[in-house]
């Protein structure tokens, strides 16, 4: 599926460059001919404006290799530049060349009648070349060219450069188009899978959560529907003939509204949703009421409880941090063997405030510190489920640390015991 979203992806957005590149490359080529035109016009008009000197044409013919050349044509055109000819045609014929332009291949009968009796601007092709000529009408007995019939004044420009920087121009956009949409998809190829890989890794976190979720109330739903069965079969029993069965209910009921509890936590923490309301709190105050609640428990496990308490002065929710707490002594009781210990500190250290959660428990390995906080991980060998834990406890410890702005993390020894620590903000 991501393999194809991947694709996808980037046939998109290869698609849509090849396409902006594509404009930009259209956009220019189309300015810069039109730029170059203007300037070959612009001086194809101003020769015009400003014809040079000619004298009278004289009454002979031409020849095919002097194009019609007299001995004064060179006097003709004094100020004419080198880019730009004249030629003035007569019925066709050619009656002045001064630039000794190659003009065999071009009809100037047909450009006569084009202009007629005004001007035209026409391109003509050759074998070899391609010119731009504007053809202007000069009545007969005009002084330019001194015919007694009407003439035609042919101002021309070679089209070559042109031709040949519009040429380079469209090579060099389509190489650099090309290279640079199949480096871009490369490139888009690349970003896509780097895009994807936080979206597979959220669907698949989810897809792995639900599917935890769905196992851990397949358990305690089974359990209840047994014993529900049992009672069933014996309903002309009292409740105290089954009792076992009404307390297995009971317990299973209660686990799995812990469950349902904890996932919503988790759910609504994914979401934002849930709001965290900020107060002053000292973290060594809340240690001492909860070290307070479950001296009893632990005392009817033989496990004694210590605190070491110094001012740590936070801003937090207070719900949210005795419930951090809770956890953390909690997991400590659960895995510390009779006759242990469970130590609790807080002292300030700059500006944090540090808090540990100290056991004497059988420890966890090292490969695990880095996966005990995920959703329902646990350490099969170190801390098996003693009591059904979900493993959703040290997650929802993790992000009450961080929603704070704090951390939390491990030390553990196996055999010895394992040592929770989190580092929050002090308050001013």
């Amino acid at each position: 599926m991501f393999g194809r979203a991947r694709l996808q992806l980037t046939a998109w957005y290869a698609g849509a460059l090849a396409f902006g590149i594509l404009a930009i490359g259209v956009v220019t080529y189309i300015l810069v001919r039109n730029d170059l035109d203007a300037e070959i016009n612009g001086s194809l008009s101003r020769a015009f404006q400003a014809p040079p000197a000619v004298l009278p044409v004289p009454p002979r013919a031409s020849s095919d290799d002097d194009h019609g050349r007299s001995d004064d044509d060179d006097h003709r055109l004094t100020t004419l530049s080198s880019d730009v000819f004249y030629v003035v045609t007569v019925g066709g014929q050619v009656m002045s060349n001064p630039r000794r332009v190659n003009l065999a291949e071009i009809d100037f009968s047909r450009l006569e009648a084009s202009a007629g009796a005004s001007q035209k601007r026409t391109d003509v092709s050759g074998s070899n070349h391609r010119l731009r000529i504007l053809t202007v009408s000069e009545p007969a007995g005009d002084p330019l060219t001194g015919a007694s019939t009407p003439a035609y004044l042919h101002i021309g420009r070679s089209l070559d450069s042109r031709d040949h920087q519009l040429r380079t121009i469209a090579l060099v956009l389509l190489v650099g188009g090309v290279v640079g949409v199949v480096l871009s998809t490369g490139g888009g190829f690349w970003l896509a899978g780097r895009t994807l890989t936080p979206i597979r890794r959220s669907l698949e976190t989810q897809r792995r959560f639900v599917s935890d979720a769905s196992h851990e109330l397949r358990t305690p739903i089974a359990t209840m529907k047994a014993n529900n069965e049992l009672l069933l079969r014996h309903h002309d029993q009292t409740i105290e003939a089954n009792l076992d069965q009404v307390e297995a209910i009971a317990t299973e009921a209660d686990h799995m509204a812990r469950l349902v509890s904890d996932l919503l936590t988790l759910a609504r923490a994914d979401e934002g949703r849930i709001e965290i309301s900020r107060e002053r709190v000292d973290v060594a105050e809340l240690v001492a009421e909860l070290a307070r609640d479950i001296r009893p428990l632990a005392e009817a496990r033989a496990i004694t409880v210590e605190t070491d308490l110094g001012p740590a002065p936070v801003e937090v929710d207070r719900a949210r941090m005795r419930q951090l707490l809770l956890i953390l002594v909690d997991n400590a009781l659960k895995y510390t063997p009779s006759g242990g210990r469970v130590a609790v500190q807080t002292r300030r250290s700059g500006r944090r405030v540090v808090l540990s959660v100290a056991d004497t428990g059988p420890g966890i390995a090292a490969e695990h510190h880095e996966r005990i906080f995920d959703r329902f991980y646990r350490v099969d060998t170190g801390r098996a489920r003693v009591e059904g834990g979900a493993g959703l406890g040290l997650p929802i410890a993790r992000w009450i640390a961080e929603v704070h702005g704090g951390q939390i993390g491990v030390a553990s020894t196996l055999g010895k015991g394992t040592t929770f620590t989190v580092r929050l903000p002090a308050a001013g």
